[in-house]
């Protein structure tokens, strides 16, 4: 009897066994979908811009893959020398047509998990650029970490240009970005700030020098969006004046012009900074205070004066204020003319006067071109370097 029972209990185990084999079998995914890197075009940086002939032109680096003897792989059995990377390009009636288009052109799955950034071009940027914009932020293998970047020109010329320094674009570009942006700005935050009400954004603008014989980008100032589209450019001191507003400044250096003895100048390096937006209503229309803050250090002097003078360091500290006040003034005034608030005046407002700002919303367009903005900056000079006396 006792056998019997047993004999049944193990039968019943190895069904149970079996079955629940089968069921893990049937539940497990595996890896039907993978992709060899071998399979794989792996694209680092991708350009799109607006043709002629009213085409959208996406421009791609791929990662070169590498064979045996330091050769590069191309097609087929096809090699040659080249460097780490290779610019390919396809036109189509969308983004999404020029990807498909560029997809018959190559071997390779084109693969966008290691995209790092976008560099668009200004025709595009100036017209329908955000119906484009759709491909990317769609795409669920593209990061919103990607970088984006408008330039000058076509895109297709832009990647042509030399990286110095760098083996590929996207590690010069991303270098070059690291250097002059402390605070990176993705892809996330454009589509954040064309998202709100406001409808504002800015993004790098690039441009491109001549140094002998080759063309070298650089990072030329901000592109500023309004709406859909590019509305115009902050460059030069406005360029300075906005990354004071957005925290920007830090590790920079600025030159500035003392007013005793006449033309001498210092130049200051910024250690730190703070920049504090407050709004009040008058009279039930809106006011911004912006309120800076820095500690710099002399990197040189020009003068005849010491730097232990403390006279002398308050004429610095004076001349620097002023200089810095009238760069982040121009800075404003230039987004007010092109309509765009992209220094987040209205989320201030909103903030602080929630019901207040739904009633000023719908007339935003009209109220910020002519707002009244306060500008108060006050420098601290911490450091005056290894050498009090003026060099000879």
């Amino acid at each position: 009897m006792v056998s019997k029972w047993a004999s049944s209990w193990i039968c019943a185990c190895k069904w149970l066994t079996f079955a629940m084999v089968v069921t893990a079998l049937l539940l497990s995914t595996g890896c039907w979908d993978r992709k060899e890197v071998n399979d794989l075009a792996i694209v680092t940086i991708a350009g799109i811009d607006r043709k002629d002939n009213g085409e959208i032109e996406l421009t791609v680096e791929i990662v070169v893959p590498k064979q045996e003897g330091g050769k590069t792989q191309i097609s087929g059995n096809a090699s040659k020398e080249s460097g780490p990377t290779l610019i390919w390009s396809a036109s189509g009636a969308t983004v999404a047509d020029a990807v498909s288009k560029l997809q018959r052109k190559l071997s390779r799955a084109i693969y966008w998990g290691q995209l790092e950034l976008l560099v668009v071009g200004e025709a595009l940027s100036r017209d329908r650029f955000r119906e484009q914009l759709d491909y990317i932020v769609r795409d669920n293998n593209i990061r919103l970490r990607v970088q984006p970047f408008v330039c000058k020109g076509a895109v297709s010329d832009f990647l042509a240009s030399a990286s110095p320094l760098e083996q590929t674009k996207a590690d010069f570009l991303g270098g070059e970005a690291d250097r002059v942006f402390h605070r990176s700005i993705t892809l996330n935050l454009l589509v954040q700030g064309l998202g709100k009400n406001t409808q504002s954004a800015m993004l790098p603008y690039l441009d491109i020098t001549q140094e002998g014989n080759k063309s070298i980008p650089y990072v030329k100032g901000y592109a500023v969006f309004s709406r859909e589209r590019m509305a115009g450019v902050i460059q030069g001191d406005s360029f300075s004046g906005a990354k004071w507003i957005l925290h920007q400044v830090k590790g920079d250096v600025e030159t500035v012009k003392m007013r005793k003895p006449i033309s001498s100048l210092i130049s200051i390096g910024i250690l730190s900074s703070s920049t504090q937006l407050v709004t009040e209503l008058q009279e039930g229309m809106p006011r911004i205070e912006v309120g800076i803050e820095a500690e710099v250090n002399v990197v040189q002097n020009t003068t005849r004066f010491k730097t232990s003078d403390p006279n002398f360091i308050r004429q610095v500290e004076k001349s620097a204020s002023d200089d810095i006040r009238r760069n982040v003034e121009t800075a404003i005034k230039q987004s007010q003319e092109m309509g765009a608030d992209i220094f987040g005046f209205g989320e201030v407002i909103n903030r602080r006067y929630p019901g207040e700002w739904q009633q000023l919303q719908d007339r935003w367009d009209m109220i910020f071109p002519s707002m009244q903005v306060k500008v108060e900056v006050k420098v601290n000079v911490r450091h005056i370097g290894m050498y009090n006396e003026p060099t000879g």
